[in-house]
């Protein structure tokens, strides 16, 4: 039996699908064998094409729009020795006039995409026959179908992911068109397909263990890992659009984006670290306010070509400024991708992010003798967990107040190094434990818990009550003080002690001073 060579050609462009990696098996290189022309005989005249859009773990995406373009259309009248012919768009006879069947059996695989390359150029000023937008499920449908051979192209992907390779799909199809395997029988009119995408992410993380509270000065160590985009040829080789691949760091203001030697920049491929240069990359590292841009990695096209699909991972740092604010609200280092979508069309991935927090200890210095009122004029020294490194120091002001502001979690101590006039020194220091509430990562989450003293604190609200304030991220420490007893001194001949105490004790003092004036005597 003489083979057809549309049959040929149909098997082998709906190939291409497969060998551009667009769907879930390899279709059949070779024709379909049969025994007679009544076995084969095209019955209807319509088809139709699903498209089933996954992710890599097989869940649905939505938003993928694609646009379907008819190349050729399919005659299946014919005879014994040519069961059915076809005839070419006018719209791609430029593209398609070298192209016979016998010929198209032979391309290899780079042949295939090129040639698909070429019918998407050409598409791209033409009117679709037909568009859709994967659902919920994933799915997107183009029925009612006339038979021919179709270009399946994707025109916005979704966030997220580089747009697939263009691909050639025929209607109807073989019933081994996924499965190269098993000889075709019959026709599909129906046909499905699953076309894949190349996901663009990036992951932002902590490095070296940090939990995320921090204080002013600390440095902050980030690391960001992400996939070289796999773009195919048709994303290089446009002088007014280079291909794009860009890492872009927004940091709040409170964080300022660090490059010199003892915080370096440090960008590896795979486990391969790459230096800056005009072949690899350059970086903008600049501390910027609000929403622009601190940091910008980005990637040459003949970098991006040689390297499609490789690991890229880079740590950086950031240092806490006076500017960081402290309590839930947090200080946020924010990262996405630059990237093409499609050829000559840049969008952004979503944004990772990662916040560092700061606590503060606010006292509140005050006494109830008398009305209940607030000290001024108290100082107080804020020491480390080993009780002598000092970390700082601050004086009560008209209300009683001083802070210790943009710490980090930890134990410390509070010693009173100066009491307000008339009033006594505390005996000891005051320990003051906040404790970084965590998350299942381990990472600070903006809240804590509080121990002064050794005693778990649980209030939130009050006068002059040791509490926190969870919001704000502070740990409020109510010290009361006492006055202490006054010692005047008369001068000269001696110092006269005034002391109330009862009867019993002034004549004891009397009879003690009688003694010795009879013995002086």
């Amino acid at each position: 039996m003489k083979k057809s060579s549309s049959k040929v050609l149909m098997a082998m462009i709906a190939t291409t699908a497969m060998t551009g990696g667009m769907l879930s098996h390899a279709l059949p290189t070779h024709a379909l064998e049969t025994t007679s022309v009544y076995e084969t005989t095209i019955t209807q005249k319509k088809g139709s094409l699903t498209l089933h859009k996954y992710d890599l773990d097989k869940k649905p995406i939505a938003g993928a729009t694609y646009s379907i373009y008819k190349v050729m259309s399919l005659d299946p009248s014919g005879t014994p020795d040519n069961f059915f012919g076809y005839s070419i768009e006018a719209d791609f006879k430029d593209v398609l006039k070298n192209v016979t069947p016998d010929a198209l059996g032979n391309y290899s695989t780079s042949q295939l995409e090129a040639l698909n390359k070429e019918l998407a150029e050409k598409a791209a000023g033409l009117q679709a026959i037909q568009k859709g937008t994967s659902d919920a499920d994933g799915m997107i449908k183009f029925p009612d179908l006339e038979l021919g051979y179709y270009l399946v192209v994707e025109t916005q992907a979704p966030n997220g992911y580089v747009a697939g390779k263009p691909f050639l799909v025929a209607v109807p199809s073989t019933n081994n068109y996924q499965n190269g395997e098993q000889q075709g029988t019959e026709w599909v009119y129906d046909v499905e397909a699953n076309p894949k995408n190349e996901k663009v992410s990036i992951d932002k993380d902590l490095a070296n263990s940090s939990d995320g509270s921090v204080k002013v000065n600390d440095y902050v160590k980030y690391q960001v890992k992400t996939k070289m985009p796999s773009y195919d040829d048709s994303y290089f080789g446009n002088k007014e659009h280079p291909a794009t691949f860009d890492i872009v760091d927004i940091m709040d203001d409170g964080l300022a984006i660090q490059k010199d030697a003892a915080h370096p920049i440090v960008v590896m491929l795979n486990d391969q670290v790459i230096a800056e240069g005009e072949s690899t990359y350059t970086v903008m590292a600049e501390n910027k306010s609000g929403e622009e841009a601190d940091m910008i990695i980005s990637f040459k096209e003949a970098f991006i070509k040689e390297h499609g699909g490789k690991d890229i991972t880079v740590t950086y740092y950031a240092q806490v400024t006076e500017k960081a604010v402290q309590g839930q609200e947090g200080n946020e280092n924010a990262v996405n991708l630059r990237y093409e979508n499609k050829p000559g069309e840049i969008t952004n991935s979503e944004k990772d992010t990662e916040k560092v927090y700061s606590f503060g200890i606010k006292v509140e210095k005050f006494t109830k003798e008398e009305n209940t009122k607030a000290l001024s004029g108290a100082e107080f020294t804020l020491l480390a967990e080993n009780g002598k490194d000092v970390l700082g120091e601050a004086t009560t002001d008209e209300n009683g107040i001083l802070n210790f502001p943009k710490i980090d979690a930890g134990t410390y101590y509070l010693k009173e190094t100066k009491s307000p006039v008339g009033y006594t020194l505390l005996a000891n220091p005051i320990k003051v434990e906040i404790i970084a509430d965590v998350n299942a990562e381990g990472k600070a989450t903006g809240s804590f818990t509080l121990k002064v003293d050794g005693n778990d604190i649980t209030a939130e609200d009050g006068v002059f009550t040791t509490q926190l304030d969870k919001e704000n991220g502070t740990a409020i420490i109510a010290v009361e003080n006492q006055k202490g007893f006054t010692l005047p001194s008369t001068g000269g001949m001696g110092i006269t002690i005034f002391l109330t105490i009862g009867g019993l004790g002034i004549l004891g003092i009397s009879v003690v001073m009688m003694k010795k004036s009879k013995k002086q005597a």
